[in-house]
């Protein structure tokens, strides 16, 4: 996964996903590791079992442990490619009977191969823990390993009841199941202190200006009370008597400059905003408006005061791509809330439409499908912009688009 850089200035801008989505891709990188663990956990049992009946000359009767390990394998590997809160359940149940046949098979006829083979009898049971979370919170992740480890548990006891033989549960999967907990609960931790103290870089960026244009009025205001104050307050000390007719006409001129607060804004507020940045405030207001009509929760945030110098080709573009992602939202994450993020360069203005919803398989969506193809991707490259997209099964999704600005407002408009 990478983030698009844009370089404007000599400075580079990274646009920055939303906290929420950030945090998911975090917990589903650590998922995504716990599935790699126990697909090597799985891979050792096969060698070790292996080595094990070699050793006792037992080699004829491997088979069936081997089948179930593969079976644990193969629904691994479907809770990894489609994580979701159903692979995740199946994973566990599957693995659950996986185990109970490796536990049976190993152990019935050879039960001599306690307590030596204990740590290679109690891996697949490790396995069934490592489940992860089909969601974007650590902390689930913690409830579904205490379901694998019960129900590796039972396995166990149920073999070890069912052959009447003492029940030995082995240190390995307690152990595992701390390790994991202390993994994912240290990871809440993390993303809950770090919200505290990662600083909301768009408010930084606009007290920063607010900084600025205090700094620049205050200049101003000195350079005015200079020029009109105290140049006539020399005039009357140092001049004659009586003031001219054109004395007079200097300083009621300098009292109507003092009058005319608008000399103190900034610049900017004297340059004329081209009329496609009222079109597409204007847009953008209607759609939100009528997508929450419709039930869906749109929170538009970021840096909302920018100024779109944007053709109108570009305008209905953005709006359209818009439009399309709130419409997958609405029609197929099955959450009732999305984010818009908006962000802006000299040269760019980017959004980011997210939402916490059921996330999908990029590679699954045929070559046919117009929804992303035509009216999300389509739309914005013929403007010259571009797009990326990020989710996965149960992972939310985050579409991000970028269009270029006009250089220096150049809309055809006159500036003041």
């Amino acid at each position: 996964m990478w983030f698009p850089v844009q370089v404007s200035e000599g400075i580079a801008r990274v646009p920055v996903l939303p906290r929420r989505v950030a945090a998911g891709v975090s917990v589903f990188a650590v998922t995504r590791t716990a599935h790699a663990i126990a697909g090597g956990v799985i891979l050792v049992s096969i060698a070790g079992i292996l080595v094990v009946f070699d050793r006792n000359h037992l080699l004829g009767s491997v088979a069936l442990p081997l089948v179930a390990l593969g079976v644990m394998l193969v629904a691994l590997l479907v809770a990894t490619l489609r994580t979701s809160r159903i692979s995740l359940v199946a994973f566990i149940l599957v693995g659950g009977l996986a185990d109970y046949a490796f536990l049976y098979s190993v152990l019935n006829h050879h039960t001599g191969l306690l307590p030596a083979a204990l740590v290679v009898v109690n891996r697949p049971a490790t396995v069934i823990i490592l489940v992860g979370t089909p969601g974007s919170r650590p902390l689930p992740a913690v409830a579904w390993g205490i379901a694998g480890f019960l129900v590796g548990v039972a396995a166990t006891v149920a073999v070890d009841l069912q052959l009447g033989i003492p029940i030995q549960l082995g240190n390995g999967p307690a152990i595992t199941l701390a390790n994991y907990c202390a993994v994912f609960l240290g990871l809440s931790i993390v993303q809950r202190t770090q919200r505290r103290r990662v600083p909301d870089f768009l408010q930084m960026r606009h007290e920063t200006r607010r900084i600025e244009a205090e700094r620049t009025t205050e200049q101003r205001t000195v350079a005015l009370m200079h020029d009109t104050v105290l140049n006539d307050l020399a005039l009357i000390i140092n001049g004659p008597d009586v003031l001219d007719a054109r004395m007079r006409v200097r300083m009621t001129v300098d009292i109507g400059t003092l009058a005319n607060t608008n000399l103190l804004d900034p610049e900017e507020s004297k340059v004329i905003v081209d009329p496609s940045d009222g079109s597409l405030r204007n847009q953008m207001t209607q759609l939100i408006s009528d997508f929450q009509w419709r039930g869906l929760n749109v929170e538009f945030t970021g840096d909302t005061g920018t100024v779109a110098h944007m053709t109108q080709d570009a305008v209905t573009a953005a709006v359209g791509a818009l439009r399309a992602c709130l419409e997958n939202v609405l029609s197929h994450s099955g959450v009732d809330a999305a984010e818009i993020v908006v962000s802006a360069t000299e040269s760019y203005i980017t959004w980011t439409v997210s939402d916490a919803g059921t996330g999908f398989d990029l590679s699954d969506v045929p070559a046919d499908r117009l929804g992303l193809k035509s009216s999300v991707f389509g739309r914005v490259e013929s403007e010259g912009g571009t797009v990326k997209v990020w989710t996965a099964p149960g992972q939310g999704t985050s579409v991000l688009f970028t269009l270029p600005l006009l250089a220096g407002g150049d809309t055809g408009e006159q500036n003041a």
